[in-house]
């Protein structure tokens, strides 16, 4: 089974040329970035790299997940984002994890035992409620709803009839794999600190953003 590298980004130059380095091809049999518009010189230092680069034809995070998907020949993928949070030494410890029948694995960012440089006190205790609400809503038990670190088939992607194309389109994935059921695992990872760019994650609105993604999930259940 083939395994594609998604990397997800909007002016992240800084951290495509520090962290995009550190990541193995040998790791993964195919790898694509998936740009949102990026004017900071983030397209141009990737394809200068030599990796295929899609420019989204729909902005927001999960429209540019969708658009990767469609776009990569491999039957699994990972996502990932160059921002210095996710890291890539957890690329190969996720595949691994995946072989043991699961159908996601994320790199949670607040298991025991991880450490996250990056999240504040409001941050981290706002992941914290989300997991606990998706948890207690849908059934899961779940550290990290949120991070964008992780590996699943184009199958079971399909199975969850994906559409949220925001930001908050990690937490859909996680609410729709519960509520059908799939296995969904995770491996201790840490946060590290922002390397350059801007901080997408704004805590009201995003957090609005997820509470109605939650209300919604639960009150149309049947529907995804």
């Amino acid at each position: 089974m083939s395994t594609a590298l998604i990397i997800t980004t909007l002016d992240e130059v800084t951290g495509v040329k520090n962290v995009v380095p550190r990541i193995k091809k040998e790791w993964v049999d195919e790898i694509i970035f998936v740009d949102g518009g990026s004017t900071d010189g983030t397209i141009e230092e990737a394809e200068k790299m030599g990796f295929k680069v899609i420019i989204q034809k729909q902005k927001g995070l999960g429209a540019g997940i969708i658009e990767g998907v469609n776009a990569i020949k491999s039957d699994n993928f990972i996502l990932f984002g160059p921002d210095g949070n996710d890291e890539p030494e957890k690329i190969p410890k996720i595949i691994e994890k995946f072989k043991e029948n699961c159908d996601q694995v994320a790199a949670t960012r607040f298991g025991k035992g991880s450490i996250n440089l990056d999240a504040g006190p409001i941050d981290a205790f706002g992941n914290r409620m989300f997991a606990f609400l998706v948890n207690t809503f849908f059934g899961g038990h779940l550290t990290d709803c949120l991070v964008e670190l992780r590996i699943m088939s184009k199958k079971t992607f399909q199975d969850l009839n994906f559409d949220e194309m925001s930001l908050i389109a990690i937490q859909q994935m996680c609410i729709r794999g519960l509520k059908k059921r799939q296995k969904i695992c995770e491996i201790i990872g840490n946060e590290g600190a922002r390397i350059g760019g801007v901080r997408k994650m704004k805590p009201l609105p995003v957090g609005a953003s997820l509470s109605l993604g939650i209300i919604k999930e639960f009150i149309h259940w049947k529907k995804n």
